[in-house]
């Protein structure tokens, strides 16, 4: 990744945590942060937006804040002036002590991504999510909808397919993927038509589908557990996680192809030029919660927690980095560019309220 000027950012719901991949020493090192049910990302070279439980979090690139912290202008905590410091309000030795570890992940690190605005829309179950032309999309799952966010509401429920014929909080098809084509919504994922509530929990395994989100049709279907649809050089993929498969699908001849198959719960997806990232989630046939019916090859510890590197050209995987310990399922992933050992902070870190990015007005 270093070569390339990347470094990766992966959500783990299950673990609760965001993991960020990064370079150091040309070795990849993984650095984990604690979100409550982390899900969709967004990233780009400036900024990471992350849906949660009940927020979406948007973090910016701080450049001024980066440089401030580089040039030890934060080095000494006594320093500051005294109202920022704030003794009387915190266990100073604990705020100390995570204030001078901040600093030296900083100085480590390549960018410094902070906490800039946050919005609350209650559990509406957040799954992908995407900046747009218009502002950002999220995919809504708990009402069936494709939603905009706006800090006046909850959510704008700004398309519904055309088979969920009320906006209830019923998770009626697990509606969970969305791929964006010049700017706006073009593909979305569910795991089926159902118009009940959780009615597709009945049929796991069977009644996936894609769907047209301009034309609200469904163009392919009988897909197993259908996730993470992105529109790349004019063709739609999408996992078939059920079968731990990658999909192809064609928009001009309307046919799909298996792209490649994976050792794991397919799920997560993004490109960097030729190169396909992809998520895999382990399954364990002993598990209660696992109900539908999924690819053999997928059970009896035969799957694995990992991220695989793929040519889309040729379907070939050229190589993986599996995760052991807490890590067990993931959710998203995501590239930033031109960093190769980015640091991201919350607001609630020791340094965030000393990290200041402005202008003049």
């Amino acid at each position: 990744m270093a070569q390339l000027g990347i470094s990766l950012i992966v959500t783990s719901y299950q673990s609760q945590r965001v993991i960020l991949v990064r370079s150091s020493d040309n070795k990849l090192e993984t650095k984990l942060k604690a979100f409550p049910r982390p899900m969709g990302l967004y990233a780009d070279e400036n900024r990471i937006t992350l849906g949660t439980l009940n927020q979406v979090i948007d973090f910016q690139r701080t450049p001024n804040g980066y440089a401030d912290v580089i040039n030890g202008d934060l080095d000494s905590y006594e320093e500051l002036p005294k109202k920022l410091q704030d003794n009387e309000l915190r266990d100073i030795a604990k705020f100390r002590e995570e204030w001078d570890e901040q600093v030296q992940s900083v100085k480590a690190a390549d960018s410094l991504f902070i906490e800039r605005a946050t919005l609350s829309t209650g559990m509406i179950n957040i799954h992908d999510i995407c900046w747009g032309n218009d502002g950002l999309w999220v995919v809504n799952s708990m009402f069936s909808c494709l939603s905009k966010l706006s800090p006046d509401h909850s959510f704008v429920a700004a398309w519904v397919p055309s088979f969920i014929s009320d906006l209830k909080p019923e998770n009626r098809c697990h509606l969970n993927g969305m791929a964006l084509l010049d700017g706006v919504p073009r593909y979305a994922t569910a795991f089926s038509e159902s118009d009940t509530a959780e009615g597709w929990r009945e049929e796991l395994g069977e009644k996936g589908v894609l769907i047209d989100v301009v034309e609200n049709k469904v163009i392919k279907s009988g897909i197993s557990m259908p996730h993470s649809p992105r529109c790349h050089a004019g063709k739609v993929y999408y996992c078939a996680s059920g079968d731990g498969d990658i999909h192809v699908y064609d928009p001009k001849l309307g046919t799909s192809r298996v792209l490649c198959e994976l050792q794991g719960f397919t799920r997560g997806m993004t490109f960097f030029g030729d190169l396909m990232l992809v998520g895999t989630s382990t399954l364990r046939k002993s598990e209660e919660h696992i109900r539908f019916k999924a690819n053999p090859r997928l059970l009896d510890g035969q799957s694995e927690c990992a991220v695989w590197l793929v040519n889309v050209s040729t379907g070939e995987v050229i190589g993986n980095l599996t995760f052991s310990g807490e890590v067990k399922q993931i959710y998203d992933i995501a590239v930033v560019p031109n960093s190769i050992k980015p640091e991201l902070f919350q607001s609630s870190d020791a340094l965030s309220s000393h990290i200041f990015e402005f202008c003049r007005g």
